[in-house]
C-alpha cells in the first residue's frame, strides 16, 4: 500500500501527466485497464468513482471483475465491494495506482 497526503497525491500526478485531471490515468487493480479520468466522464460515471472503481461499470461492453478473460475490456470492479484492492491510500480514502508507466491507451 502506497500512503499519500492530499498534497503529495496531487504534485504526483501533476507531474505524470500534467495540470490537466482529465489527462490522468489510473489502472484497475482488478482487471489492469487503464483509464483515465476523460473516459470516466465520457462514460457518465459518476466523478467519485474515478479511480476507485474500474470504469467497466458504466460501459455496456465490459467483463466481470475476478474471472479469467483474455479480452482487453474494462471490467465491473467496484473499489467498495467485499474485495477491496484499491493500493493506494490518499488520507484515509483508497484509489488505484497511476498508470505512469502503461500505454496512453488500451
Amino acid at each position: 500500500m502506497t500512503t499519500y497526503t492530499k498534497e503529495q497525491w496531487l504534485a504526483q500526478g501533476n507531474k505524470l501527466f500534467g495540470n490537466n485531471f482529465l489527462d490522468w490515468r489510473f489502472k484497475c487493480p482488478s482487471c489492469g485497464y487503464i483509464a483515465s479520468v476523460r473516459d470516466y466522464k465520457d462514460a457518465g460515471a459518476p466523478e467519485n468513482s474515478v479511480a476507485f472503481s474500474c470504469v467497466g461499470r458504466w460501459m455496456s461492453n465490459s467483463k466481470e471483475a475476478f474471472v479469467k478473460d483474455d479480452r482487453n475490456l474494462p471490467c465491473n470492479y467496484a473499489g467498495g465491494g467485499l474485495f477491496r484492492l484499491n493500493p493506494v491510500e490518499v488520507e484515509g480514502s483508497k484509489y488505484f495506482e497511476f498508470a505512469a508507466n502503461d500505454p496512453l491507451s488500451n
